[in-house]
């Protein structure tokens, strides 16, 4: 789970730096989402960022959740 919880954190890092630095030139009426113009409310699509946002948090802290626990899931198993 650990490297599930790692790369997902580290997929949703890249989606919002591309969405980031994709807009930072935009005005409120053209904002791009993954280089191609959309035209809808920019209050959605902030929003939706911002979804996006607490995704990647939140996997951010099961990822370091995860490692810093003291169970012992992940130990070789005796057969």
């Amino acid at each position: 789970m650990k490297i599930f919880y790692l790369a997902l954190a580290i997929v949703l890092t890249t989606l919002i730096l591309i969405l980031s630095f994709g807009n930072i030139g935009a005005q409120c009426s053209a904002l791009h989402f993954l280089f191609f113009p959309v035209q809808s409310n920019p209050t959605i699509i902030i929003m939706g960022i911002a979804v996006l946002g607490i995704l990647t948090g939140a996997t951010y802290h099961a990822f370091v959740a995860r490692v810093l626990s003291d169970t012992e899931e992940e130990e070789d198993v005796d057969f």
